[in-house]
């Protein structure tokens, strides 16, 4: 039976892995050399090598332990985008008086071709308090404070989906802003088979590592 394994790939050998998001278009090009182009993903999914990130024999044998307990591509984990990680000042939505969870996303170009991105794993212990109509409120705070229209806004956040869930909806037409924060690629591997190479005498290399992101949404 598959699993999530809350358990981080690691870090020092991701630091060094090449790939990031990806998309997935069809595209027909007609007789007339015009093309139609068909949007198969809604969501993004990025893939990664980590290969590369692999630069001595300890860190090859923490990964064949890593690989060894996640049963190769049975079980995910979390996955460190060292290109990709962070929130800086993230609207995650507006209050409407009725709505209590809200979803993590990372905003990308703001605008009118703004893209969000759905975030499923933050970091335990890495997001900053929540500024919820120009006030600042603390995770697992007192559901009192802030006066007015924030009183008894109190919220916790699930570290496995990435939700906030406020105690009481905030007020309609209060943002709800994230200063700052850190999370990780719900990711596993797409082997099977663990295939380093002995290239000389006590060392050993792989000459590719695929680990791919898990889309929890459409």
């Amino acid at each position: 039976m598959m699993a999530f394994h809350d358990a981080v790939f690691p870090e020092e050998i991701s630091y060094g892995s090449k790939g990031g998001p990806q998309f997935r278009t069809t595209i027909v090009t007609l007789a007339s050399g015009l093309e139609r182009r068909n949007v198969e993903w809604r969501r993004v999914r990025a893939e990664y090598d980590v290969s590369h990130g692999i630069k001595d024999p300890d860190q090859l044998q923490e990964l064949r332990n890593f690989f060894y307990a996640r049963r190769g591509r049975a079980h995910s984990f979390r996955f460190k985008d060292w290109g990709d990680f962070e929130w800086f000042n993230q609207a995650i939505g507006y209050g409407d008086g009725t709505t209590k969870t809200f979803q993590l996303i990372k905003s990308y170009e703001p605008g009118p071709y703004q893209y969000d991105r759905v975030i499923t794993k933050p970091e335990q212990g890495s997001l900053e308090p929540l500024i919820v109509g120009g006030e600042t409120f603390v995770e697992n705070g007192p559901t009192t404070g802030g006066g007015g229209n924030n009183a008894r806004v109190a919220y916790k956040v699930n570290y496995s989906n990435g939700t906030v869930n406020f105690t009481t909806a905030p007020a309609a037409g209060l943002s709800i802003i994230l200063p700052y924060g850190r999370f990780h690629v719900h990711a596993r591997f797409d082997v099977d088979v663990f295939d380093p190479t002995h290239d000389f005498w006590n060392y050993q290399s792989w000459e590719s590592i695929p680990i791919v992101e898990i889309k929890d949404t459409e």
